[in-house]
């Protein structure tokens, strides 16, 4: 079987449709040329790339769609196109852009996996399965990691998916070893995260196994990563807390139910509402006041912020919360994340003091004592 054949050969056995969901969330992000025309100004004050992708996604500009335009006219009547893009040039970009797009793409895939006729058992079923299993733990590991990549195979997926392993053990060294070192326009990064979207679980579950043969996990510990956050207050200071935020409009009126089960580690996939946080700072989202107010609420050390912690953390902030930006839909992974816990991490985790939220946060832990 010649190239040619083998490539006719795999599209034949794919089970999913790369075209369909790129089409969706582009879609999904549409916004007006005058919209476009109104925030150019604000996108172009922007240098760090990291930060141009966060305005990217607080705008529900598609993740897909790497460049908008509009036309205005000067005071001759000549035409212009300003363009705002986010197009990565630096391979440093292009691994920020690759992480976003396989996170936006996951998400999509996961809300709507019965659009795309295709259905990957849960990660979390896996490893319940994992655990359930009367086997030998080293013979059950080698069946199910032989297994797992069959079941991938069968999909009709790529074969560079399987390097996304490699990509988790050695980040820096993500694009040589996808061979995107060289990659200039990135519809290969688009089509390889949308790839990886619909086997993600599978990938996980592969990551996983791997652990397993190199120390031993509790099952506690496996499934506390796909639990919301543990507040160390009891639930009528809870309640309390809750409405103090809501009084000092730090977050949206929610339900206090569904507040509830964002402090009492409960199931990431039982989460009905998200936490709408208000406070915004000149970059956007004011990532600093919501730092300290998870670290007062779940009562976390100095120092438990380290970069394990700091990824865990990053992740369920955007599994629980969202901006009050009307055009956002959740917080992603940015970079603006892990950054704002290093800094205030060096300032003994005290921000400017004319940070106002800071201080109503101040004011509400103190008295909840």
């Amino acid at each position: 079987m010649d190239f040619f054949e083998e490539s006719r050969y795999i599209e034949s056995k794919r089970k999913f449709d790369v075209g369909k969901m790129w089409l969706k969330i582009v879609a999904s992000k549409s916004q007006t040329k005058d919209y476009i025309k109104s925030i150019e100004s604000k996108f172009h004050e922007i240098e760090d790339y990291g930060e141009k992708l966060l305005f990217w996604k607080d705008n529900n500009l598609s993740p897909l769609k790497l460049q908008y335009e509009f036309i205005i006219y000067d005071e001759n009547g000549t035409e212009f196109k300003p363009v705002i893009s986010i197009l990565p040039e630096k391979n440093k970009e292009k691994l920020q852009y690759l992480n976003w797009i396989i996170e936006e793409c996951y998400q999509e895939y996961s809300n709507n996996s019965e659009k795309y006729n295709f259905d990957t058992p849960q990660f979390e079923i896996l490893k319940k399965r994992f655990f359930e299993s009367k086997e030998s733990r080293e013979k059950f590991i080698r069946f199910e990691e032989n297994s797992t990549k069959d079941r991938i195979k069968k999909t009709g997926v790529s074969t560079d998916v399987y390097n996304y392993i490699k990509f988790k053990e050695r980040e820096p060294n993500v694009l040589s070893d996808l061979n995107f070192i060289d990659v200039i326009i990135p519809i290969t990064l688009q089509n390889y995260a949308i790839e990886l979207s619909f086997v993600y679980d599978y990938i996980k579950y592969l990551i996983f196994l791997k652990s397993q043969n190199k120390k031993e996990i509790t099952v506690d510990e496996v499934f506390s990563e796909n639990k919301t956050f543990n507040s160390t207050y009891d639930i009528p200071k809870l309640m309390n807390i809750h409405s103090l935020l809501e009084e000092r409009n730090i977050i949206q009126k929610m339900d206090f139910e569904d507040f509830k089960l964002i402090f009492t580690e409960s199931h990431l996939k039982d989460i009905k509402s998200k936490i709408v946080w208000l406070p915004k700072s000149t970059q956007g989202v004011d990532w600093d006041s919501l730092v300290i107010f998870l670290k007062n609420i779940c009562g976390f050390s100095d120092t438990y912020f380290n970069n394990t912690t700091i990824t865990l953390l990053t992740e369920r902030i955007g599994r629980c919360f969202k901006s009050g930006n009307e055009y956002e839909t959740g917080f992603n992974y940015s970079n603006s994340v892990p950054r704002s816990i290093r800094r205030l991490r060096k300032n003994n985790f005290k921000p400017n003091r004319t940070n106002k939220t800071y201080q109503k946060i101040e004011s509400i832990f103190s008295k909840i004592f």
